[in-house]
């Protein structure tokens, strides 16, 4: 299988519960602004590789809660963009950037 061989020896093991077969690797954002829509999680993440989707979670006013998904299709472009934007400074927080972890 051509996940099986990809991850072997190459992805961290704490890194292979991100993967999804059909949407990538799924990286964690925290402390967006209220006003990040679908266009800025693109804009940041977007000169770090392919992007499948980006998923701001947004309230019923359409206002961001402060978190979304960002989903790239190759782990070493996840792997960059995590390490380059992690404490970035966006409306005065600093983003935390991270592999999404198994839910328990």
């Amino acid at each position: 299988q051509w996940y099986q061989r990809r991850v072997t020896g190459v992805v961290a093991e704490s890194h292979k519960s991100s993967y999804d077969p059909e949407k990538g690797w799924c990286v964690f954002v925290f402390n967006l602004p209220p006003t990040a829509t679908n266009e800025t999680l693109y804009q940041l993440f977007s000169k770090f590789g392919a992007i499948n989707s980006v998923k701001p979670v947004v309230d019923k006013n359409e206002k961001c809660k402060g978190y979304g998904f960002v989903h790239m299709v190759n782990y070493e472009d996840a792997c960059r963009s995590i390490q380059s934007l992690e404490g970035t400074p966006m409306h005065g927080k600093a983003l935390q950037v991270r592999f999404k972890n198994a839910k328990k």
